[in-house]
């Protein structure tokens, strides 16, 4: 009897020259690497059957200083931008063909995700009080902010190659600038602004990604790394305008993330550099058969890992809170800490068996992101190919998709919630991402050019 579904075949190492595949690695592992920061940051203490939840990184002044190092999202829009630049440049039909070609691959098993969770947290909404979903299960969706911007970045391709072929690292450094004239109105004026940087400072990490793929000296790797590291030091530990951590924690100001600050592009910098020095020797090893072998594997399992694993973790702490085996906390300055060294010596175990259990997710689930689905895979005979329509089909998923990721599904399909310090309702929200889907569907060819 079979246990998971089997899986496909590994096709064999690219001749050399033909893939690159440093941008292979860094696309297959860098969303597993973020699963590891979910898992680690994340922390719950339980009073009178109410969960509230924290961020370990609270627990002390060098703690933020781990997400210098867990922080790899950009590295995986420096890969895309590489990769998109030469999907596009390859592509022989329409932009609305294109795009949809790279949205289809991401928005298939997003689609699955999202649908199920509608049906899960109908009934929870039925079955559980808001006061103990509202704080335990909105973070749930908080990855789906990725997808919100990464689609929208890579719908500006056309516009950003072009750009960039005019005008070279340039464009970055316009790019930077806006970012830094954001950061000086959002912090001393109008903190909407910031809204305009989730677009600005993420383009110009995709364009990173064209300068790689155009050639990139080792000395500007170098400056790169030097720069952003410094730049950085001085910013969050010398004078003090920006938090230390990378991603948003209840004991800092504001987030460096969301929206992103000049502190995350530095960070962008350091990574950009780093991966252009190494990504000789990645190529190198990892086109031996079993470190490739291990990144195909990757590569299918990483999109429904990134989508699920939160909703697992959830579960599984939520299990041991029913066993009586919740990992030890305290509440120390206001804010959840764990209760000495005996959680950090409960967490392996119960980090071991989250690993198997996103694992065993994973094998299961992961036919959703290449099955054929109905309606979604069978758009009308004749689309419509506006590149305005195509905009708008865009927008919808992007502020959709962020919407769910700020909202959570906590009292779904009727509530609303405060995220971006607006309304937000994930039932609306949901209708946005398939309104967006339908304007963008494209009949494509039976053997499509995806990267």
């Amino acid at each position: 009897m079979r246990v998971f579904p089997p899986l496909p075949p590994v096709p064999a190492p690219p001749a050399p020259g033909t893939r690159d595949l440093a941008l292979d690695v860094v696309r297959s592992w860098s969303l597993l690497v973020v699963v590891i920061g979910h898992f680690l940051m994340l922390i719950v203490l339980w009073s009178d059957g109410v969960p509230s939840t924290g961020n370990t990184l609270t627990s002390g002044d060098p703690w933020p200083f781990v997400t210098w190092g867990l922080q790899v999202m950009p590295l995986f829009f420096i890969a895309g931008g590489a990769v998109n630049w030469r999907s596009n440049e390859r592509f022989p039909g329409t932009y609305s063909q294109w795009l949809w070609q790279r949205v289809a691959r991401l928005m298939r098993p997003t689609l699955v995700y999202l649908l199920t969770m509608a049906a899960i947290f109908t009934a929870v909404t039925v079955l559980v009080p808001r006061r103990i979903t509202d704080p335990y299960v909105q973070g749930i969706t908080g990855p789906l902010w990725f997808l919100a911007v990464y689609i929208p970045v890579t719908a500006l391709t056309p516009a950003t190659t072009a750009w960039w072929r005019r005008h070279g690292p340039w464009t970055i450094a316009v790019l930077l600038v806006v970012v830094v004239l954001v950061d000086v109105v959002r912090l001393n004026s109008m903190e909407t602004m910031g809204a305009i940087n989730m677009v600005a400072a993420w383009t110009l990490v995709h364009q990173l990604g064209y300068w790689y793929r155009q050639g990139v000296p080792r000395a500007i790797a170098v400056a790169s790394i030097v720069g952003g590291l410094g730049v950085n030091v001085v910013l969050t530990q010398v004078l003090h305008w920006y938090p230390t951590s990378l991603v948003g924690i209840p004991t800092e100001k504001f987030s460096n993330m969301a929206p992103p600050t000049v502190i995350l592009v530095c960070h962008a910098f350091v990574l950009f550099g780093a991966f252009v020095l190494l990504s000789p020797w990645i190529r190198r090893r990892f086109v031996a058969p079993r470190a490739f072998h291990a990144t195909a594997r990757a590569g299918v399992f990483a999109m429904t890992v990134y989508l699920w694993h939160m909703l697992v973790l959830i579960a599984w702490l939520s299990l041991l809170h029913v066993l009586g085996l919740d990992l030890p906390t305290r509440v120390e300055s206001g804010q959840i800490v764990p209760d000495g060294l005996t959680y950090w010596a409960w967490l392996l175990p119960v980090a071991t068996v989250f690993v198997l259990l996103v694992y065993c997710v994973a094998r299961w689930l992961w036919p959703v992101e290449f099955v054929r689905l109905p309606w979604f895979d069978a758009p009308p005979e004749r689309a419509l190919t506006s590149e305005w329509v195509a905009a708008l089909g865009t927008v919808l998923i992007g502020a959709g998709l962020l919407s769910i990721a700020g909202a959570g599904f906590s009292g779904f399909p009727t509530a609303t919630s405060i995220a971006y310090g607006i309304t937000v309702s994930t039932g609306v929200a949901l209708l946005a991402v398939l309104a967006g889907i339908a304007l963008l569907r494209q009949p494509l060819a039976a053997r499509q050019l995806v990267d």
